[in-house]
């Protein structure tokens, strides 16, 4: 064989050789199947599930790599197979179960396991599948942030609630898949930011396994407003939890004081005067605080009644209860809520006796014993109460001369007691007691001279003193009776008791007779000759004496005076009668005097009240008055072109004079005027018309006024109005005119927060008419699609891969039917495109690859082929041919 076709053939083989490696690079996906399966699609009636492998591994499994068993769960692990197809329609019969999906790989696939997935219970709509869908995210918010629930979210396929809440991340069609997704790519970003450990008990805490390049999750996060962290720079980090741990905790600051001590200092035994202190309880938690009602024992506090929220802060008062003994009181106040937290601070008060230090400088020192009061020495040198209780406490003893004082009655309203009684206490102990003066309601105690006895009298051993007792001026009447209790300051119950006693009686009154009148006197000044009855005056008659008082019936000349309700009146009692001016008095002035009497016993007539009645009666005048009812009339709108004129309204027409009149039929212009129902109307009467606007009108206000007029020269108007509205355009809103705001032209890092705005033409229409047009932003997407179902239109997002993206917003165009907006069907899209670069600073930990890939590592297809021997092979093949080359130039 020639050189030449040698060389050839041996250049022809190695290039097929070098080209092997490429036919097996396509080679199918094998080995353990892992990851996690996920259902596509809501759980609800109607709706088409299907297998979603976003999450499986190995990459790049297809439907064509399994066969397909779907199951419907009908009580805990009781299955019936309902399909096997790739895909499953739910059905009526499905409603209130959980379909499981269950794949295992075809022969000769070269993938081993098997994968299953389950949905939610299966809801009648859509709607109430998404609300089911909702309850379970924030069931898995609330159960990750607690930290004792997170082993639910990722079980295992064995029949027990598996990946029930990740299951909603994809389980909603079209843009509403991105919505549930939020859960997952929030897990996503706290295992990037220091969940590095990929083994089974970190799945089985809730965190998700890590999604390769080209997933959604690996590039994009989206954020809610109190999700996004941004540092003092502006940058987006991503690394911090997503809610911080509920914490219950509170403080109590004291007002104007350092130390937190609500100090009353030292007060006398009244403490009505005591002002109260002010203590600010701060809620420095997370959560609310709800506090119990609480009760010192020895100060009242104000309970805090509603909840406190969190930063919040409350002033609550104290006060030293009433009625406190002389001592030292140091309390401890605690303020207890609900949730277990108190949060206390510290009272005192010191409570002294009622001694009076001005008293005892008044008193004078005795070394003897004496019945006159003594003065007590300043602190220095007085004995002090402990030292006499330590002598004599125990052999003190009180005794007085007699048990009861019974004052003689005293008549109702005296203005002085006219009775003194005494009553003498004895020291019948062995040492000197300091006598505390008792104090009554009734009854005055005071000293022998008439002088008031006040309390630190000392009295010696064997000694008396003498008081006098009397009732105090002002009772009313009643029996009265008190104790009297003489004690010692020393101890209380040293002590000796009186009971004083004393009946008001009723003062014997003067017989009064006596009646008032309401009124005293009454006029009718307005009467006209030939007057109708006009409406009657009542009199009151009042039995304002003492005394039972039989009236008699009241009479007048020119007055009618009706009966009187009642004759006897007890006193205080009252009876009334009417009067009015008699029919038919002439042109005049009239006046009675209608007296009020009784009989006496001796059969006289006592006039007790007497009470004016006068009358006027003037000449009548022709008076000539008409008024119409209503005196406007407003017949609305009505468009150009209307049909039908607004339907006749009714005018009537009142005479209000007092003498005949004759009406003239009332015109319009562009209203049509109806006939009068009369036209002679006597004093009082009445006649009716009915008006409503002309047909064919152009746009423009019709006012009008109606004139109904008469032969004696009088009249009387209406006021008539109709708008008429040229036809009305609907506003067509121009889709140019939506638009994307907020998003800069300048480009933004990985670190960036991005916060743009959808603005829809016509969604300034305030005021919308029938077949208006306006857009309203629906849905975005820059690699997910995410939906918005109410204002404000805006989002905010970060991206952690750089390069160039695409916004794109669609706008649903809906018109209004004349009550509400409703979709057309009809839909537009507008776009802007950014830039995304790498952030100087990486503030967030990177999560290793598995098989040690770096985050832009090439696609995977599955061949473990080492293609270094084929590319040197492919490289002697290149040199064979420019050897090949170069030899024949040079046989040339």
């Amino acid at each position: 064989m020639e050189r030449k076709r040698f060389l050839a053939v041996v250049m022809t083989v190695m290039m097929v050789i070098s080209m092997i490696p490429s036919m097996v690079f396509a080679a199918a996906p094998s080995g353990e199947l892992g990851g996690k399966l996920k259902i596509k699609g809501l759980a609800a009636v109607g709706v088409v599930l299907s297998a979603d492998y976003a999450k499986v591994t190995p990459e790049e499994v297809t439907d064509e790599d399994f066969t397909f068993s779907w199951s419907r769960q009908t009580g805990e692990k009781e299955l019936t197979q309902v399909g096997t197809e790739k895909t499953y329609t739910i059905t009526q019969d499905d409603l209130g179960c959980r379909l499981v999906l269950d794949l295992t790989p075809v022969d000769g696939s070269g993938l081993t396991g098997t994968l299953t997935a389950k949905t939610l219970e299966v809801a009648a709509t859509e709607e109430e599948a998404k609300a089911v869908e909702q309850e379970a995210e924030n069931a898995q918010q609330t159960e990750t942030a607690d930290g004792t629930e997170n082993a639910q979210l990722e079980e295992t396929a064995d029949g027990t609630e598996d990946a029930q809440l990740e299951e909603t991340a994809d389980n909603a069609e079209g843009s509403r898949d991105s919505e549930n997704q939020d859960v997952d790519r929030t897990e996503d970003v706290q295992q990037n930011a220091g969940n590095e450990q990929e083994d089974d008990s970190q799945n089985t805490k809730g965190q998700p396994e890590e999604t390769t390049e080209g997933t959604d999750d690996s590039q994009m996060k989206i954020y809610t407003e109190d999700q996004l962290q941004v540092d003092e720079n502006g940058n987006v980090q991503t690394d911090g939890s997503e809610k911080d741990q509920k914490t219950y905790e509170a403080t109590a600051t004291v007002e104007d004081s350092e130390d937190q001590i609500c100090d009353f200092g030292t007060v006398k035994s009244d403490l009505e005067d005591v002002e109260a202190q002010y203590v600010q309880i701060t809620n420095t938690g997370n959560e609310n605080l709800n506090f119990q009602e609480i009760s010192p024992e020895h100060f009242m506090v104000q309970d805090i009644t509603e909840p406190l929220s969190a930063g919040e802060s409350v002033s609550v008062w104290i006060q030293p209860r009433e009625g406190l003994e002389p001592g030292e009181y140091d309390d401890m106040i605690t303020y207890r809520t609900e949730e277990g937290i108190e949060v206390s601070f510290e009272a005192k008060i010191a409570v002294e006796g009622e001694d009076d230090s001005s008293d005892d400088e008044d008193l004078k020192p005795s070394d003897e014993p004496s019945a006159e009061p003594t003065e007590t020495p300043d602190d220095s040198e007085a004995p002090s109460a402990g030292d006499n209780a330590d002598a004599s406490l125990e052999a003190q003893s009180l005794d007085v001369n007699t048990g009861s004082l019974n004052f003689s009655d005293i008549e109702e309203n005296y203005t002085q007691a006219n009775e003194t009684l005494s009553v003498t206490v004895t020291n019948t102990g062995d040492g000197t007691v300091t006598l505390k003066i008792p104090k009554s309601d009734y009854f005055e105690v005071m000293n022998e001279d008439g002088s008031e006895a006040v309390s630190g009298i000392q009295i010696a051993k064997g000694d008396s003193l003498m008081f006098m007792v009397q009732p105090k001026t002002g009772l009313t009447k009643g029996d009265y009776s008190d104790t009297l209790i003489f004690e010692s300051e020393e101890d209380s119950e040293v002590a000796a008791q009186v009971t004083a006693e004393v009946s008001v009686k009723e003062a014997e009154q003067e017989q009064i007779t006596a009646v008032q009148a309401d009124p005293e006197s009454f006029s009718y000044d307005d009467l006209k000759e030939g007057y109708d009855t006009p409406e009657a005056t009542t009199i009151t008659l009042t039995n304002t004496g003492n005394t039972t008082v039989s009236l008699m019936q009241p009479y007048a000349e020119y007055f009618d005076i009706g009966e009187l309700s009642a004759s006897v009146l007890e006193p205080g009692d009252s009876a009334a009668f009417t009067a009015v001016p008699v029919t038919g008095l002439k042109v005049g002035n009239y006046l009675d005097s209608i007296q009020i009497a009784q009989t006496s016993s001796e059969g006289q007539e006592d006039v007790l009240t007497t009470i004016k009645a006068s009358a006027t009666v003037s000449e009548v005048k022709k008076i000539y008055k008409l008024s119409v009812t209503p005196e406007e009339l407003n017949f609305g709108k009505a468009k150009e072109g209307y049909s039908e004129a607004p339907e006749a309204q009714k005018v009537t027409v009142t005479n209000e004079g007092n003498t005949n009149v004759t009406l003239n039929a009332p015109s319009g212009k562009n209203f049509k005027i109806g006939k009068l129902s009369a036209t002679e109307l006597a004093p009082g009467e009445s006649c009716t018309f009915k008006i409503r606007p002309k047909e064919g009108l152009k746009a423009g206000s019709y006012t009008e006024s109606v004139v109904i007029d008469n032969e004696q020269q009088i009249s009387a108007e209406v006021k008539v109005q109709f708008t008429v509205k040229a036809a009305r355009k609907a506003k067509i809103a121009d889709p140019t005119d939506n638009k994307i705001t907020g998003i800069s032209s300048d480009g933004y890092t990985t670190q960036s927060k991005i916060t743009f705005t959808a603005v829809g033409a016509g969604m300034d229409n305030e005021s919308p008419g029938k077949g208006d047009v306006r857009y309203v932003p629906y849905n975005w997407k820059v690699i997910n699609t995410n939906s918005w179902s109410s204002a404000p239109y805006t989002a905010a997002f970060g991206i952690t891969k750089a390069g160039t993206y695409t916004l794109t917003v669609t706008f649903d165009r809906q018109k209004y039917n004349g009550s509400e907006w409703e979709n057309t069907g009809e839909q537009d899209t507008k776009q802007v495109n950014f830039s995304i670069t790498q952030a100087q600073t990486v503030t967030a930990t990177p999560t290793p690859q598995p098989n040690g890939a770096s985050a832009k590592s090439a696609v995977k297809t599955g061949d473990t082929t080492n293609i270094t021997p084929f590319v040197i092979i492919l490289a002697i093949a290149a040199g064979c041919i420019v050897g090949v080359v170069v030899y024949k130039r040079r046989k040339k």
